[in-house]
């Protein structure tokens, strides 16, 4: 075998191994994950301001029973967590509404949804409200 068709070769493997193999193994996948929130109290104004793995995601204002939402880019195979500050009336606290880790399969099927009262914060899971945070 001469140099010529060995290098010929080579760059045939070589370019296989770009168009073929690579792209398969930097391929990435990726979602939308939505989170609405609920103030469920029927006198207290609901304020939040969320991050998602520390960029600000902004600010939101609900009268009682109106809705906000925030939306945040989810990537395969790296964790996300959203967290938000919120202020009901005179209650305050810190909570995390998002770990993909935890709640990604949940949330590629529909938003997640979370009514926040005097109670504290209620995750839907299976049509239901469940609790999953008091106030602090």
């Amino acid at each position: 075998m001469n140099n010529y068709s060995l290098i010929c070769k080579l760059i045939l493997f070589l370019l296989l191994n770009v168009i073929i193999i690579n792209p398969f193994r930097f391929s990435v996948n990726a979602f939308v994950c939505e989170i609405t929130l609920v103030d469920g109290s029927p006198y207290q104004i609901l304020t939040t301001h969320c991050q998602a793995n520390g960029q600000d995601l902004g600010n939101g204002t609900m009268d009682p029973y109106t809705t906000f939402s925030y939306v945040t880019p989810v990537v395969d195979g790296q964790r996300s967590v959203i967290t938000c500050d919120m202020a009901l009336g005179n209650l305050h606290g810190n909570f995390q509404v998002f770990d993909s880790d935890v709640d990604g399969g949940r949330c590629r099927v529909r938003a997640l949804d979370w009514r926040v009262d005097e109670n504290g914060l209620f995750a839907l899971i299976d049509n239901a409200f469940v609790q999953r945070y008091r106030w602090p």
